[in-house]
Order: C-alpha cells, then sequence, then structure tokens
C-alpha cells in the first residue's frame, strides 16, 4: 500500500487546488494562458491536461494495490489492464501538457506545430508499442510468478518522453529570457514544470518500483497553480485597477492583446466609475468589424473600418502616445457623437481601446444651459463666464494627480496658463461693468481656440486651458492662432489681450501637476512681458 500513497494524495491535492479548473466553476483562471475554451467542458488542453492527470493517479494507486496482491491469479487480468492504462495514460499526459505549452505560447508558427507533431507521432508510438505488446512482450512482461518486467520497448519510450521534455525545457527557459517581471517568472514556471516531470521520469526508468513520475507530475501541477495561475490572476486585476482609473474618462474600456488580438471590454455604469465586464472574444479586430457596419453611421463607415485596422494602430502609435477619431453612432433610435481614443501600454503588449461620448461637445451650449440648472453644475461653473471655476479644476488636478501617484501611464496632456491684460486699467477707467465684459470676451476667445478642451476661470483675471485629444495633438498651431489674434487686437487696440503660456505633462520627469502648471505660468509671463514691451512701443 505504500506505493499507492503518492497517488492517493497527488490526486486529492489536484482535486483541491485546481477544483475551479477541472470543473468549470468559473472557468480557467489562467486567463489568456492555457484556457481556449470555458464553454465546454475538459475543452482546453490543460483542464484536459489536469483530468488525465487525476485519471492516472487513479490508476497508478490501483497499481500499487494490485501489485502487492499479485500472486491472486484472480487479480492478474486487472493488473495487467492497469498496467496498460498506466502506459496508455503517461502517454497522454504527455500529449496534453504539450498541448498546454503550445495554448500557452499562443502561437500558430513552426516551432508551435513541429512540437504538436512531434508530441503527436510520439503518442501515437507509445498506442503502437501498446498493441505491440498485447501480442509480444515489448514495454513489460510478467513471470509465471506474475512478478513485473520492464522490457526494451518501455526504455525507448520513456527515452523519447525524456528527450522531448528535456528540449520544450530548454525551449521555454529561451523564451523567458525575451520577457521581464511576472511575464518571464510564468514562462520559467512551465520550463521548471517540464524539467521536473523530465528528473522524475529518469527516476522512474532507473527505479519502476517508486511512483516517481506520479511525484512529479504533482509537483509541476503545484508549480503551474502557484506561479503561472496566480500570476495570470493579479495580471487581471491590475487591468482591472488601470480601468477602473480610466472610467471616469471612458463609457467603455477595451483591453487587446497586440500580438494574438484578444481582447477584454468593460463598461462603466455609474458616475462612481463603477465597472461591468461586458465581454471578452478572441479577435478583436475581426468582432469590431462586425460591430462597425451594425452601428456607425454609413458616412463615417469607411473612416473608422480603417481608423481600426491594426497595421494603421501599430504604425500611428510607433512615434506618439495616441490617437483618436471622433464619429457618429446610432443608439436607442439616435444618433450620438463618440470618440474613439488608441494608446498602447508601456510594455507595448496591449492596445487600450476608450470610447466616450462627445454629444455634450459637440453641442456644447446646449450642454452648457442644461448643466447650469443642477446645483453640482453651478458650484463648478464661473458664474460671469459659464466656463468652469477654480474648483473644479482643483478637482480635475486631483483626479490626474491620483491616477499619476497610482502608478498609472497616464494620457497625455498639457496645460495652457493665460492672464488678462490692463484689467486693472478698465476697471478704474471705465468701470467694473466694462472689466466684466472684458473678462467674458477673454473667457470667449479661449473656448473658441481650444474648442475641444475645458477651459477654467481660477482668478480674477486668470484661466487655464486643460488641452487634451485632438486640441493636444494640435496645441502649437492653436496657440500660434491664440496669440496672433492677442497682436491683432493689441495692433487695433479693440479685443482682449491675453498673456499665454503652455507646457506638456512629460512621463519622465514630471510627478506632479503643479509642475507642468508652474512651467507654463513661467512661459505665460515670458509672453506677458513681451506683449508690455509691444503695447508701450505702439505708444
Amino acid at each position: 500500500m505504500s506505493y499507492s500513497i503518492i497517488g492517493t494524495l497527488a490526486f486529492i491535492l489536484n482535486l483541491i487546488i485546481n477544483r475551479e479548473t477541472l470543473w468549470n466553476i468559473r472557468g480557467s483562471n489562467i486567463g489568456h494562458s492555457f484556457a481556449m475554451n470555458t464553454e465546454q467542458k475538459f475543452a482546453n488542453p490543460y483542464r484536459q491536461f489536469l483530468f488525465v492527470s487525476n485519471l492516472y493517479f487513479l490508476v497508478d494507486m490501483g497499481w500499487g494495490f494490485l501489485y502487492e496482491q499479485h500472486t491472486n491469479d484472480a487479480l492478474f487480468p486487472l493488473l495487467y489492464f492497469d498496467c496498460i492504462l498506466y502506459f496508455l495514460l503517461m502517454f497522454m499526459t504527455m500529449l496534453t501538457w504539450m498541448r498546454s505549452i503550445v495554448a500557452y505560447l499562443n502561437k500558430q508558427g513552426r516551432r508551435s506545430k513541429v512540437l504538436l507533431l512531434s508530441v503527436w507521432s510520439m503518442f501515437l508510438l507509445g498506442l503502437i508499442y501498446l498493441i505491440i505488446n498485447c501480442f509480444k512482450p515489448f514495454i513489460f512482461s510478467f513471470n509465471e510468478r506474475h512478478e513485473y518486467i520492464t522490457e526494451p520497448g518501455r526504455h525507448i519510450a520513456f527515452i523519447l518522453q525524456i528527450a522531448l521534455y528535456m528540449v520544450t525545457t530548454i525551449y521555454m527557459f529561451y523564451i523567458a529570457r525575451k520577457y521581464s517581471g511576472g511575464e518571464r517568472i510564468r514562462y520559467r514556471a512551465v520550463g521548471f514544470t517540464c524539467l521536473v516531470m523530465d528528473l522524475f521520469l529518469i527516476i522512474q526508468v532507473l527505479d519502476p518500483r517508486y511512483p516517481s513520475y506520479a511525484t512529479g507530475l504533482i509537483i509541476g501541477i503545484c508549480v503551474i497553480h502557484s506561479f503561472v495561475e496566480s500570476g495570470e490572476r493579479k495580471q487581471k486585476e491590475i487591468y482591472d485597477n488601470i480601468a477602473r482609473s480610466l472610467a471616469e474618462n471612458y463609457d467603455v474600456i477595451y483591453y487587446v492583446d497586440a500580438e494574438n488580438s484578444s481582447y477584454t471590454s468593460y463598461e462603466c455604469r455609474n458616475i462612481y466609475g463603477d465597472l461591468d465586464m461586458q465581454k471578452s472574444g478572441k479577435d478583436f479586430f475581426a468582432d469590431s468589424r462586425v460591430d462597425i457596419s451594425n452601428i456607425v453611421n454609413k458616412n463615417d463607415m469607411e473612416r473608422v473600418l480603417d481608423f481600426v485596422n491594426k497595421d494603421h494602430l501599430i504604425s500611428s502609435l510607433t512615434d506618439k502616445r495616441s490617437c483618436s477619431l471622433d464619429y457618429r453612432v446610432s443608439a436607442f433610435k439616435k444618433m450620438h457623437y463618440v470618440r474613439m481614443t488608441v494608446r498602447k501600454t508601456m510594455d507595448g503588449s496591449h492596445f487600450i481601446f476608450g470610447i466616450e461620448n462627445i454629444d455634450d461637445e459637440v453641442k456644447k451650449e446646449k450642454r452648457h444651459l442644461k448643466a447650469l440648472n443642477t446645483v453640482k453644475e453651478l458650484a463648478r461653473r464661473d458664474e460671469l463666464t459659464g466656463i468652469k471655476n477654480k474648483t473644479a479644476y482643483n478637482e480635475l488636478e486631483k483626479s490626474v494627480q491620483d491616477n499619476i501617484d497610482s502608478g498609472m501611464d497616464y494620457l497625455s496632456f498639457a496645460l495652457v496658463v493665460c492672464d488678462t491684460n490692463n484689467l486693472k486699467k478698465i476697471n478704474d477707467t471705465h468701470g467694473h461693468v466694462a472689466g466684466d465684459e472684458y473678462i467674458k470676451k477673454s473667457a470667449m476667445l479661449l473656448c473658441n481656440t481650444f474648442v475641444h478642451s475645458p477651459v477654467f476661470r481660477v482668478g480674477g483675471d486668470e484661466f487655464v486651458v486643460f488641452l487634451r485629444g485632438s486640441d493636444y495633438l494640435n496645441r502649437e498651431i492653436l496657440m500660434k492662432k491664440l496669440r496672433a489674434h492677442v497682436r491683432k487686437n493689441l495692433k487695433s487696440k479693440s479685443g482682449p489681450i491675453l498673456a499665454s503660456g503652455i507646457s506638456d505633462f512629460n512621463t519622465e520627469t514630471d510627478r506632479l501637476v503643479s509642475q507642468v502648471f508652474d512651467r507654463a505660468d513661467k512661459d505665460m509671463y515670458k509672453n506677458k512681458r513681451a506683449l508690455k514691451k509691444e503695447e508701450s512701443q505702439q505708444g
């Protein structure tokens, strides 16, 4: 019975640690790794591997029990049949494990095909060996006293498996060199599992009296559970946290694997940024073409299809952080304007697609009038100009700062700081009514210049503009446009004179939003001195 203890413990341990994966309670937790089809029981190779391993443990337990009774003639047919099953399930664990590795690599290249061809060839060869053994001892035999005898074919079968596991071990460690962090650890864990199986197979060849292969199997399964599965779960939690951070900016978020195009989508449920995971799929770009044909306005469809093209996105994101497209969709029998913004994660492994409703931007004046009817909006609106006030800016700054502090690779943005010239002089000479009108014209000039960005009045004559999206991409053109308009006002002595400065958020050096503001403020004072000088020259 001592032989059966290892198989019994391995069987129980596998049931405990992999109960969810074995019985598909919530689908395999190994997200983009081993799980290939969580809809069908035992459909993915890794679950098949676990299932076959448990059958092997049971047969190995049976072998230990039956061999202790090998002198019992009545039990000998069961012993012989158990021995056949033993080798068959050993070959099947090899087959399902190698198929799991190919699924984990998620590649369809030449090496994967060679690996699959090799393991299938060895599996079929093993079946042939077993068939031959039924007619002539080749792998194993029993003497007249029903004692187990190893035959040359057994050593051949084991040596071939050992060679395959060794080559796979070397290959997995080689691949791990191309990655870093948790991804490298997981690839090494898969390679280490192959190495463990290899070593215990060698021990099994040398000493068939000990259940070495069963020991190697359960150790490998524990390694995968501890390092690969937990690593994938941790990575998913990280993505979920990032998604929640982005939820305040987008209505729908897609995480798309840059290599194999598999994806998961999230939808923001309320103003607090709670998320619902909507769906996942194997090919985002194929699925999106279907969705685009169903909901995108026909006049925008061609532009959107060209934009949501993998080659186009790879090319567009080579030298810039993000790209975006505005278009129209039909939902609930109404037309809506939306913006799709695409960027890559820092390691380049995933695309992040953010979809936001921009009806409010397209119908800006209507939105403002409606928003002013709510107490919440009034508290964040400047009473004189109707634009956002200092409270709203402080909230935005805190939100952006929180995202930077959390380690999120924040979206590109810039700050424009403006200050009106001569406001005190106008108040003193023409009265505060004229001064108020001067401030309103200044705000209008900024809103008309930076159409797609929020404008804030943060002081009596001070303004801040938060540039994002298309305004951020066109910031140099827009700043030239603003300053040209101001110089025109200066020469004609009509219209507001606004000193302005701009600064971009630098992901390499900036840790505080205030750093960006301070640089923009210095640039504004530089422009203010230049405008004062030009005004004095005009007399």
